[in-house]
Formats: C-alpha cells, structure tokens, sequence
C-alpha cells in the first residue's frame, strides 16, 4: 500500500464489526479493511473454520484465511456466555457498520439482531449476508456457494450453453458475488449515514447478487439469445496448440469471420461453401475453430500471434496463465498485484488501485487483539478484562 497517512484512506475512522466467517462476509470486510475502515472480527471460540483449510500453520493462520481477513483487528468472544451481549452491546455504540452472515435469527437470539440494534443506534448500517434473505419461503434454507450455484441459474446457463454436464466450478463464485454486493452496498448506506443521520439493514443475498451479476439474466428472460454474439465468453475458442500451449481468442470466430480470414491471410475461406453465411458458419464452427488452430500452430512465440492477430482484426488474444504464472509477471509486479505478508504468506494487495487503497497484511490469532481492542475502543482496564476471561466472555488460542 505504500506510505499513507489515516487521512488519505477513503474509510478512515469508519469501525466495522465484523461477525462472519468462512468467505463472503470475510471477504467484504476485508475490502473495508482494504479501504481504512478498523474493522474488528470477532470470532467465536471455535475460530473461523478457514482457519482449518490446509495447508495449516501455528497460530491458525492459514493461507486462505489470510486471504479474506488480512488488515483485520482479531477478537473471540462467546457469545452464549453471560455477560457477552452486554460487553457487544458497548461495542456497537462505538462503530459505524456491524456485518454478520449467520442464518436469519442467529444475531436476534443474543439481543443482536437487526430490528433492535437499528432501533437503539440509528446510524448504524447493518448488514447480514445469506444465501435467500432474511425473509420469505427460502430464508431458513442452508446456503453455501455450490447451493447458489445451483439455485441462480447460474450452473443450468453453464450446461445448456456449454452442452456438458454441469459440474460445479473450482471456485466459490457465489460467495465471491456476495462479498462485492455487501461491501458497495454498506459503502451507499454510509453514505446515506453521513448524509440523514440513519444506516439501517441491509439485507445481501447469494443468490440476489448472482442474478445481478449474471449478464445474460435479462436476455434469458427475453427468450434467449438467438444466433451467434461476439461478446459471449462461451463463444470464444481456447486453442489447445499440438505442443502442449494454450491460447485464447476473445472473439467469436463465426460473427468476425470477415475479420479473422483477412488476419489469417486467407481470403479464399470466404468462397468455401461452408462459411458461406453465419448460418453455414456456426453449422461448422468446429472446422473454422480448426483452420484457427493450424493457423496459430505456425507461430513460434505467442508475442507474434498476437501482434498478428489484434493488428488485422478487433480479436485479441491471451496465453493460459497459472496464478503463480501471473505472480511472476511483469504486469503484476508494476502493479503491485500482491502483498508478501510474511511467513512465506503472499495475499492480493487490493481490489482496486487507488490512493489510501490497500492491505497493511496485518494478521493475528484467534483473540490475538482481545484486550488492546477492549481497551482503545471502551477504555476497560486490565482488572475488568480480567474478569471477562474469567467469565467465559472473552477467549483466545
């Protein structure tokens, strides 16, 4: 992130307290804590379970919960132990934005749920993130992100696009979705804050945000697309090359034809009886696909073909690249894509490049920050804190 003073942070002096696990909610506040807010997680006795997600590390802090909890104040409080509302309660007064994503009801069954903590501190933005809601007929359903998946359409548009068998994708999209919903989301409502005096809930779900973000929702609810589109994803080839590259067009081949047999220096393909119309075309996209394919097999290195490729036509091109590939690249150095953390932990820097905008990489065990947190936020001393462990309210690793 670089040198930044508090007041370059676009969320300076916003707290956040940040009751969620796993990714969605870790994630959003993570953005926020990206941005300057202070957020403090708290975790029940049992830790976030990605905590658990190997490869494991002392302290609890593995690479995937580094991930979505980087830049985090690290608190554990059980919250069925007497005297834990009250102590939360306190809390609440002194921040701006509470985020949980229990089950609907979870919060309420320990005086923290959104209807009386809206009430008692109107500026308070209060944001729950689940699967279906708070309310209605699949509020009470158990929601993971395979669940969304499934739920939003989003896997169906997959396989009757794709024509494979629907098969769930390597990564969480649906929590992914909902993280980026609630953290812009619980940006408008601080704003709104600001502006009237009044936050209020906010109601995020899986599956809301997946529809949201699904580009074709509307052309599906339309009728579906008819005929070939030059901006659809599933339209666009990989090249699988016979020594063992991969690269890929953005472009559909069928609807740039004119485009691709002048790029490709073929102008005789235009008289082939096969790609005589768009219809003929995508009855033998596999064979325009192939004479592609031969076509990019006769370039050496990728740097030509593409040179190639985007200076005869609007395609452009990408060579299939690992994580770690792209770690490794110039792009991602310039930009500072990532941020080691120490401890051989790498996590990315930010979601966005902007001033103040940024990971410090700040990560803690289970309860690490239990009593500087207490104490610059309440004021409580070290006896009272004493007798909150005593009492079973306040625990740590």
């Amino acid at each position: 992130m670089g040198e930044q003073s508090a007041a370059d942070r676009p969320l300076s002096g916003i707290r956040v307290l940040d009751f969620t696990r796993v990714v969605a909610g870790p994630l959003a506040t993570r953005i926020l804590a990206d941005q300057g807010a202070e957020v403090i997680k708290v975790e029940p006795p049992e830790g976030d379970m990605t905590r658990t997600f190997p490869p494991l590390r002392e302290g609890g802090i593995t690479p995937y919960f580094a991930h979505q909890n980087a830049g985090k104040r690290f608190c554990s409080v059980d919250l069925a132990a007497d005297g834990a509302t009250d102590l939360l309660l306190r809390l609440v007064a002194e921040c701006d934005v509470l985020v949980e994503n229990y089950r609907p009801g979870v919060m309420a069954r320990f005086g923290l749920g959104p209807d009386e903590l809206c009430a008692r501190f109107p500026k308070l933005v209060y944001c729950s993130i689940t699967g279906f809601g708070q309310d209605g007929p699949w509020a009470g359903r158990r929601a993971y992100a395979p669940i969304g998946h499934l739920e939003s359409g989003f896997l169906a548009y997959d396989r009757q696009k794709l024509g494979r068998t629907s098969e769930q994708p390597a990564m969480v999209l649906g929590d992914v979705s909902a993280a980026v919903a609630a953290a812009s989301s619980i940006n408008a409502m601080l704003v709104k804050a600001t502006r009237t005096g009044r936050g209020g809930p906010l109601d995020v779900s899986m599956i809301e945000s997946m529809v949201y973000l699904m580009e074709w929702v509307s052309t599906e609810l339309a009728g579906g697309a008819q005929g070939t589109n030059a901006g659809a994803a599933d339209e666009c080839p990989i090249l699988h090359l016979p020594d063992g590259r991969i690269w890929g067009i953005a472009g559909n081949p069928v609807a740039w034809f004119d485009h691709l047999i002048i790029a490709m220096d073929r102008p005789d393909l235009a008289a082939d009886p096969r790609f005589a119309d768009p219809l003929d075309r995508e009855e033998n996209k596999d064979s325009l696909v192939e004479l592609l394919l031969e076509w990019a097999s006769t370039f050496d290195n990728f740097d030509d073909f593409r040179l190639r490729l985007e200076t005869s036509s609007p395609f452009t091109t990408a060579e299939l690249r690992t994580i770690t590939e792209l770690a490794d690249s110039e792009f991602a150095q310039h930009r500072d894509l990532f941020q080691n953390i120490g401890d051989g932990l790498t996590v990315p820097a930010r979601s966005a490049s902007g001033s103040g905008i940024g990971t410090d990489g700040y990560l803690a065990a289970r309860g690490a920050d239990n009593e500087s947190v207490l104490s610059d936020v309440l004021g409580i001393q070290e006896a009272e804190y004493a007798n909150l462990v005593k009492a079973g309210v306040m625990t740590a690793a």
